[in-house]
């Protein structure tokens, strides 16, 4: 009897959630307030997968933060840098906010409305991106 081989495939894209954040204030800043907003612990970190992305003597402003216990990911990235945008597509765009893992509408919306009451955020929109160019751009981070 020949024996049987089972084959597991890794989903192709992990569920993600991208917030796009429109702020004048600045990235320590931010980051700060949703840390203790959302009880997060966002530390910020270089992001390999980014770096062919921007201009030489740029540096991505990019905060990571993982959840043990929900094995929720987060990472908090700047889109703009003078004159030059990460994403260009969203051009108004100060930053965004993506969150890796299983969420239910109910959270999603529920951290949407938490992040609009931070002082100095103008608004707080939850991108739909998997129909987009940059979905790859923003699977990778």
């Amino acid at each position: 009897m020949k024996p049987k081989t089972i084959k597991i495939k890794e989903p192709a894209n992990q569920n993600f959630v991208v917030f796009a954040i429109v702020s004048a204030e600045d990235d320590y800043y931010l980051a700060w307030n949703i840390n203790n907003l959302l009880s997060l612990d966002l530390k910020k970190a270089e992001h390999p997968a980014l770096k062919d992305k921007i201009p030489d003597g740029k540096m991505i402003s990019c905060f990571n933060y993982t959840c043990n216990k929900t094995n929720v990911e987060y990472s908090f990235i700047c889109n703009k840098y003078g004159e030059f945008r990460l994403i260009p597509q969203l051009y108004s765009i100060d930053f965004m906010l993506k969150i890796s893992g299983n969420l239910t509408n109910e959270q999603i919306n529920g951290i949407a409305t938490a992040i609009r009451t931070v002082k100095g955020i103008t608004a707080c929109m939850n991108l739909i991106v998997k129909k987009t160019p940059f979905f790859k751009v923003l699977e990778r981070i």
